[in-house]
């Protein structure tokens, strides 16, 4: 069973997670010139949004055990 502690880090780190996500997301639509920097940054978007699903899932299944 995982402690409360524990799982309120794993939520506070998906709300990091999408916190980044949507910075990223932010810079890269911002670039009108459709840099490599856009490029990178819509990249590093993905990566976060696909961070935090992993996470979100994780932290279902945890739930799901714990009952």
């Amino acid at each position: 069973m995982i402690s409360s502690a524990a799982r309120d880090r794993v939520k506070l780190a998906v709300d990091q997670l999408e916190e980044a996500f949507h910075r990223y997301d932010e810079r890269s639509s911002a670039d009108s010139l459709d840099s490599y920097e856009a490029a990178l940054n819509r990249g590093k978007a993905v990566a976060f949004q696909e961070a935090a699903h992993y996470l979100k899932s994780a932290l279902h299944d945890i739930d799901i055990k714990s009952l």
